[in-house]
């Protein structure tokens, strides 16, 4: 055990933080329900205390998870925090998930974890600390995210497609699921804190860079309205804020390598950005999911397709060079995301258009030149047929389609392009002929008082523009 003049844990950095999380586990644990919990802590700590084990050996085959502690002591250690996880009573997982944030927050849990075929103690305890979000406790499902966040945001660590994937849908259980409308809206923010934290990875090819903390007024849309609360709001953003403070913080954790941005897979592209491929691809199956024919109005379901959406729209508005000129991000893209723009083009849930609308701004703002087949299909699905739809129109979706022509309108190269890649090609529908066509309608229907006219909403005359 440790002697008086020793801290609980050992003197490593990594000893330090176990040591009184460990303790706090085995003071509040029931010793007849927990009691290999118990046993487990008190082995841990005894390797931790002890003074004669060796120095870890850097050039391993099996590197220690745990920084400055030899794999037996972190083995240990990593076993008893499952357990804890694992035990579904709360005075047990808390302590067990603030001492794995600490781990992380100051960067002494290392390796990769997360892969379908990893069965490390690293990849089990992220396996525990997602199951920790399905306690139905508003406490412990703050505490998971704040977990996640910190392990998205820890250069020491990678977390693989697999895992990210997991992440991905234990923060969108919460965000559906939680009796508490500040715990849906911390969800939510780091959903896409997590995102943000990966494609800014994915950019610059490196695990150790600089990230943005996400803001509640870029999150809050049109799914949100109703927890536009002044108090959960300020809760959802502190909490936020808490959980990226200080992410820059080099000690007392170890310096990042960085040869393992150099390591690629067999299509040329590194894992960094292989596992962020794979985080997109997973964001555009959750937007695709629909609802079952005995329950066609599910409103979870749409509330979480709404999520992706949003999720999307964020992915596609912040993305930078890399995503605009690799071919296989712009597979992607066609593949998965134009898909779900056609699945969710056919629903009537005017949340889902609108976000539909802004992805495909942000799509021809920043993708035209590697999408043109694409977005030729989409002008005249989503803005010209709604233009177009004189017998059954709709004044919202019609607004909605009138902003985004005014954001366009805004870009004169994206005219331009318009007018170059479709009306000069002989092989392409003539978009931009089309579009100041249908501009004309709102005013030639305001002059017959059009049933989706400016007349419905303001009775006083208007003029005849048109003349």
């Amino acid at each position: 055990m440790a002697s008086p003049t020793s801290p609980l844990g050992g003197s490593t950095p990594s000893g330090r933080v176990l040591g009184p999380a460990l303790d706090r586990i085995i003071k509040n644990a029931a010793w007849r329900k927990h009691s290999a919990l118990v046993a487990a802590a008190k082995s841990a700590l005894d390797l931790l205390s002890s003074s004669s084990y060796p120095p870890p050996d850097p050039t391993s085959p099996h590197p220690s998870a745990l920084l400055g502690l030899p794999v037996a002591a972190a083995a240990a250690s990593l076993h008893a925090l499952i357990l804890a996880l694992e035990s579904a009573s709360p005075k047990v997982v808390d302590p067990a998930l603030d001492c794995v944030a600490k781990l992380l927050y100051h960067r002494l849990l290392l390796g990769d974890l997360g892969a379908a075929t990893d069965d490390s103690p690293a990849s089990k305890l992220l396996a525990a600390v997602l199951s920790c979000g399905a306690l139905n406790d508003d406490a412990m499902e703050l505490s998971t995210l704040r977990v996640l966040v910190a392990a998205a945001r820890c250069p020491s660590i990678a977390i693989r497609g697999d895992g990210l994937g997991q992440m991905l849908k234990t923060c969108y259980n919460i965000y559906l699921s939680s009796s508490s409308s500040a715990n849906q809206l911390c969800a939510k923010l780091a959903l896409a804190q997590v995102l943000v934290i990966v494609f800014a990875r994915v950019e610059v090819d490196s695990m150790d860079v600089r990230m943005q903390t996400v803001l509640i007024s870029d999150m809050m849309d049109m799914s949100d309205r109703s927890l536009n609360d002044s108090s959960i709001v300020l809760v959802a953003q502190g909490f936020i804020n808490e959980a990226m403070e200080g992410s820059d913080v080099p000690e007392p954790g170890t310096p990042v390598a960085t040869a393992e941005a150099d390591e690629t897979e067999e299509g040329g592209m590194s894992k960094i950005r292989e596992d962020g491929l794979a985080l997109f691809k997973n964001l555009c199956k959750l937007s695709m999911k629909l609802s079952t024919p005995d329950n066609p109005e599910d409103q979870v379901l749409l509330r979480g397709k709404v999520l992706s959406l949003e999720l999307l729209k964020m992915v596609v508005d912040n993305a930078g060079p890399f995503w605009r000129t690799n071919e296989k991000y712009l597979g992607a893209i066609k593949q998965y995301l134009c898909l779900s723009l056609l699945k969710n083009s056919a629903l009537s849930a005017m949340s889902i258009f609108q976000l539909l609308c802004a992805i495909f701004v942000g799509l021809l703002s920043r993708f035209r030149s590697g999408l043109k087949e694409e977005l030729g299909i989409f002008f005249p699905m989503l803005v010209l047929r709604v233009l177009e739809n004189v017998h059954q129109p709709s004044f919202l979706q019609k607004m909605t389609v009138l902003n985004l022509l005014e954001k366009i309108c805004k870009e004169s190269q994206v005219l331009i392009d318009i007018f170059v890649n479709y009306d000069c090609d002989v092989d392409a529908p003539n978009i931009f002929e089309r579009y100041l066509q249908d501009c004309q309608w709102p005013f030639k229907d305001c002059s017959r008082g059009s049933s989706w006219s400016y007349n419905n909403i303001n009775p006083s005359p208007r003029p005849n523009i048109s003349d």
